[in-house]
């Protein structure tokens, strides 16, 4: 008996595996049950490796394309590659179609199976990968299919830079996204020329666009870089912003110096120094730190003290809160409403990891740190699940300056280091 049903599974199995036939194959996409015949014929071992790339094909063109996936994910590598020998090819053919949701699933199809082929298979599935992204791109279409453009892209890696850089330097392309594309999948090298083709684009005594600024930001390079710190140095105004707003879409420390330049001059536009900030705090570290600090010991206008200040926390995170601080002089004037609507939340933005820095400048020879840290423990602090930076296990540290008479110019009379601590000592108690 056992013989008997043995004998006749095979039967079976070898009558599952004659039906498959590209006919019958491509007849199956139609009907209910289709879809299941067209999986076991792909699972089938003893149906034709040509006739089971047939049925891969077909079951991406049914929007079954996870389950090619899986099954040839388990197949054994020799296996699998007598398949893709013609999967490769109906899918390279199926991207010609004129129906670009019918083209855009044979590339992803395609693309789903490059990671099992070999070097020079994987090479030829590239060049076709890249004629297609490379129309798709110079037409504006950015969107992929099940597998997007620039995970496609990032597969090739550096390889697939060059099609950018062409692109980059074709005025009739869209060179945001080809940028962004360009930032993700290039080495630096590539960057560097994608940058310089850009530039090309240029149409000298034309205004510029913001977005074409913004994009050499991100492209950076050595030629871009020189370019945007001439312009942010000696160019127009309008120049000169637009060129400091691309140098923040990356990390430039080379311009480092002329950003500070810019920033601590009284005479530049008001508008550049802003965003001279913005390039500074973008580039951060300790030099960066260093510059900042002294604008706000140096510079006579109140409010770009307090960018400067901004800009030093951002630079330098907690570490840098008592040095900016400190950097303010004593003979200047402040207003209560002033440290806390600048200095306080400038802290307060860092969150808890600020803390023992301001429990820090409860110690500072400047009373102006002392007060600052104080309010500091009595406002709320991102990030603080208990709403503040301080509580109740701060308010000891604070009432040891409750005798501290030193009191900040400009603030209320009575408002003294020591009246604040005693207030916000009791404040903390209660929290």
């Amino acid at each position: 008996m056992r013989t008997i049903v043995g004998v006749g599974c095979l039967v079976l199995a070898f009558a599952a595996c004659e039906s498959a036939t590209s006919e019958r194959i491509e007849a199956w996409k139609g009907t209910q049950k289709g879809p299941d015949k067209i999986e076991a014929a792909l699972r089938g071992g003893n149906v034709p490796a040509n006739l089971r790339a047939e049925a891969a094909a077909a079951l991406v063109d049914i929007g079954r394309p996870e389950k090619v996936d899986e099954i040839m994910a388990a197949m054994e590598a020799g296996e699998r590659w007598e398949i893709l020998k013609t999967l490769a090819d109906i899918q390279i053919k199926g991207m010609s179609s004129p129906q670009l949701p019918k083209a855009r699933e044979a590339r992803d199809g395609l693309f789903s199976v490059r990671q099992y082929a070999p070097p020079e298979e994987q090479k030829r599935i590239d060049g076709v990968l890249l004629a297609s992204l490379e129309k798709d791109l110079s037409d504006g279409r950015f969107t992929g299919g099940r597998h997007s453009l620039d995970k496609i892209l990032s597969a090739m890696g550096p390889a697939a830079g060059p099609m950018l850089v062409k692109l980059l330097g074709d005025p009739k392309s869209p060179y945001k996204g080809l940028a962004e594309l360009l930032v993700k999948v290039g080495d630096e090298p590539t960057r560097d020329k994608g940058g310089a083709a850009l530039l090309g684009r240029i149409v000298p005594g034309r205004e510029v666009p913001i977005d074409l600024w913004l994009a050499l930001g991100m492209l950076g390079g050595r030629t871009v870089t020189d370019y945007l710190a001439i312009k942010m140095d000696k160019g127009s105004v309008v120049e000169a912003i637009s060129a400091a707003k691309a140098l923040q879409q990356a990390r430039f420390p080379s311009v480092l110096p002329l950003a500070l330049k810019i920033a601590g001059d009284a005479k530049a536009n008001k508008e550049l120094r802003g965003e001279a900030f913005g390039v500074i705090e973008k580039i951060g570290g300790p030099e960066a730190q260093k510059g900042l600090l002294r604008i706000i010991a140096e510079d006579k206008n109140e409010l770009v003290r307090y960018r400067a200040h901004e800009a030093a926390l951002e630079a330098g995170k907690a570490d840098a809160i008592v040095p900016a601080l400190q950097a303010f002089s004593g003979k200047l004037s402040f207003k209560r409403e002033d440290v806390v609507d600048f200095l306080v939340k400038d802290i307060s933005k860092l969150g808890v990891k600020a803390k023992p820095q301001v429990l820090a400048a409860l110690a500072s020879p400047s009373p102006l740190a002392r007060m600052t840290a104080i309010l500091a423990l009595d406002a709320p602090a991102a990030a603080n699940p208990k709403g503040h930076l301080g509580g109740p296990e701060d308010a000891l540290a604070v009432l040891k300056l409750a005798d501290d008479k030193a009191a900040i110019k400009g603030f209320p009379a009575g408002g003294s280091v020591g009246a604040e601590a005693k207030r916000v000592a009791s404040s903390l108690q209660g929290k």
